[in-house]
């Protein structure tokens, strides 16, 4: 944590008045306060698990999946990384396979619905002229044998020449392709008025659906626990606004906090969930007020005693509201950094407030509008609007 004499020598430098030049920027008339950036994410590792009854067509075999007792009290390690994607583990209740035969199927065929077993369906035994489509197949007879007293006129726009009548014998009167009849035999069934069933392809019978045509089907209670990784974000700064943050870059002093695990949790133990993953022992968590030396962006998971840290111990304050336990939670990382700046303003340069960020090799000056000087230029410019309608009012 900078100084106030390192917060204002860097102020200086930042005026360019460096050394023990402080004419510029005296002491006296100095105000400083100190402000904390928060910015990180809490993942959290959250449990469902479910149990009902599971179904496969056929015949399978279950030896590969773990059996359970009580789906609740089935153990399974948390995830080394929290963060890991979403994952599903399928078991097998103990003694509840049961393999049966189907009961609605012979050997895995039923009757064809389509055909009701019989192998075939009717079919019409004469189908339309694909060339006239049953009109004008005779412009003499029209397809009933007996002439008119005058031909029909050839359809608009027919091109095909036209061929002796079959029926009524009259030349140059009839469709070239049905020679009068204006129908034809059906191409499927060949006037039998029966053709095979599509569905069954005549055998009359189909694959029964429910058991694959194998006959047998297997049922078994299946438990399934599902993690997924919730992450919550996490970016707060202590009465400095938001932009805050754009102040500052990856070159500044921050310190970091990662937890994992057992560490992760609030210091008091509280248990504030319920479900497979509650925990019932938090006591036993590590104070985020007890670490390494953060400056060298160490694990918080040590030892060492730093509660005189003040920044620390606000960081801790920050997240825990945060540190709820959710229900299902298992596992968590809590991985966040923070950066102390300092605010300066001075009676001497009431229009600017200095932001002092720390950094390496030395502090790095921001210069930003004082709220005083933002309401004199947002008053500024709203006279200013005045004036502009007031005169586009009097040259109108």
């Amino acid at each position: 944590m900078l100084s106030d004499d390192d917060i204002l020598a860097a102020v200086r430098r930042g005026l360019g008045a460096p050394g023990a030049d402080d004419a510029a920027f005296p002491a006296a008339g100095a105000h400083i306060t100190r402000h904390l950036l928060v910015a990180g994410e809490i993942v959290r590792c959250v449990e469902t698990r479910t149990e009902g009854t599971a179904f496969h067509a056929g015949t399978r075999d279950l030896s590969d999946l773990p059996e359970y007792d009580d789906l609740d009290r089935y153990p399974v390690p948390p995830p080394a990384d929290p963060g890991a994607a979403r994952s599903t583990l399928r078991l097998v209740r103990r003694g509840s396979v049961a393999a049966h035969a189907c009961s609605t199927c012979t050997n895995g065929r039923k009757p064809c619905a389509r055909c009701r077993g019989a192998g075939d369906v009717a079919c019409r035994t004469h189908v339309p002229c694909a060339g006239c489509e049953g009109r004008l197949c005779c412009l003499a007879c029209e397809g009933t044998g007996k002439r008119a007293r005058e031909a029909a006129d050839r359809p608009q726009g027919e091109t095909a020449s036209r061929v002796r009548c079959r029926k009524c014998g009259a030349d140059d009167a009839a469709c070239g392709k049905c020679r009068g009849a204006g129908r034809k035999k059906c191409g499927v069934c060949g006037g039998t008025a029966s053709r095979p069933c599509p569905d069954c392809a005549g055998g009359g019978t189909v694959s029964h659906d429910f058991c694959a045509g194998t006959g047998r089907y297997v049922e078994w209670t299946e438990g399934v626990v599902v993690r997924e990784p919730v992450v919550d974000t996490v970016e707060e700064s202590s009465d400095l606004p938001a932009r805050a943050f754009a102040w500052t870059n990856e070159a500044d002093a921050w310190n970091r906090v990662d937890h994992v695990g057992e560490d992760a949790f609030p210091p008091d133990g509280t248990d504030t969930g319920s479900g497979p993953g509650t925990r019932t022992d938090l006591t036993k968590a590590t104070d985020l007020t007890k670490a390494t030396d953060l400056t060298k962006d160490t694990d918080l998971t040590q030892d060492t005693d730093l509660t005189q840290d003040t920044d620390l111990a606000e960081v801790a304050a920050r997240l825990k509201p945060r540190l709820g336990f959710r229900d299902g939670e298992v596992a968590r990382r809590v991985r966040v950094r923070y950066l102390s700046l300092a605010r300066v303003t001075h009676d001497d340069h009431p229009d600017r407030v200095y932001v002092v960020i720390p950094g390496r090799p030395a502090p790095r000056v921001v210069t930003v509008r004082s709220p005083r000087r933002a309401w004199r230029l947002a008053a500024l410019a709203l006279l200013v609007l005045v004036a502009v309608v007031a005169v586009s009012r009097l040259l109108t």
